[in-house]
């Protein structure tokens, strides 16, 4: 019985976080959705379309501006700056996915810094993750909107990592052909367990109750 309590316990350490996909580019200088409400562990699904954007974290302050790491270049904390590096695609039908895994529940703001032949970001492309209603996403694509140049030294809150596959939950092709950049930041630490596998850790805690009962 203790065995099978402690299985039960156990379990919420291996339940992934849910997937989110997010459209880059899709319909020109877009992402769709333009927002979304994120919970710690769950997974922005970022599918990259023609021809080549990025998704670089930045401030409420400075859109287009990159974010500053206060820990410095060397640190590989789960703070680090989110960057995907540029993502060229040529094809809309395999598009090139990129993962973004939430550490925290605060406002997190990206832009695509392409900047020719036209400024990206400074067209009104930009994403938010938890926006404020003190900070909305209507001010912070304003900001980008009016330039957002200003100068931002806070750190990130999530860590990220390239990938060639599309979760099952997205909504965009499963299959990637394209390689993200090499100059993205990530940690590899995508998700713990896939939800199957949580189901059947599920099933065998209860089988083992029933047989301690």
């Amino acid at each position: 019985m203790k065995f099978a309590l402690a299985l039960v316990t156990l379990l919420p350490l291996f339940v992934k976080g849910a997937d989110i996909p997010v459209a880059v580019g899709q319909t020109g200088l877009t992402f769709e959705p333009s927002s979304v409400t994120a919970a710690e562990g769950d997974v922005i699904v970022f599918s990259f379309y023609p021809k080549n954007h990025t998704v670089t974290q930045s401030s409420f302050a400075a859109p287009c501006t990159k974010l500053v790491d206060d820990d410095g270049p060397d640190d590989d904390d789960d703070d680090a700056v989110a960057d995907s590096g540029f993502v060229p695609v040529t094809d809309a039908s395999t598009p090139t996915v990129w993962n973004y895994t939430v550490t925290s529940d605060d406002p997190t703001w990206f832009y695509c810094a392409q900047a020719s032949p036209v400024n990206h970001c400074t067209g009104g492309m930009v994403f938010a993750i938890n926006p404020s209603a003190e900070r909305t996403f209507e001010a912070f694509q304003q900001n980008a909107r009016n330039g957002g140049t200003g100068s931002s030294s806070t750190t990130g809150t999530g860590t990220a990592s390239p990938t060639n596959t599309s979760p099952g939950s997205s909504t965009t092709s499963s299959q990637a052909t394209n390689t993200a950049a090499a100059g993205g930041n990530g940690n590899g630490a995508v998700s713990v367990a896939a939800s199957g596998g949580a189901a059947s850790l599920l099933a065998i805690a209860g089988a083992v109750a029933a047989f301690a009962l």
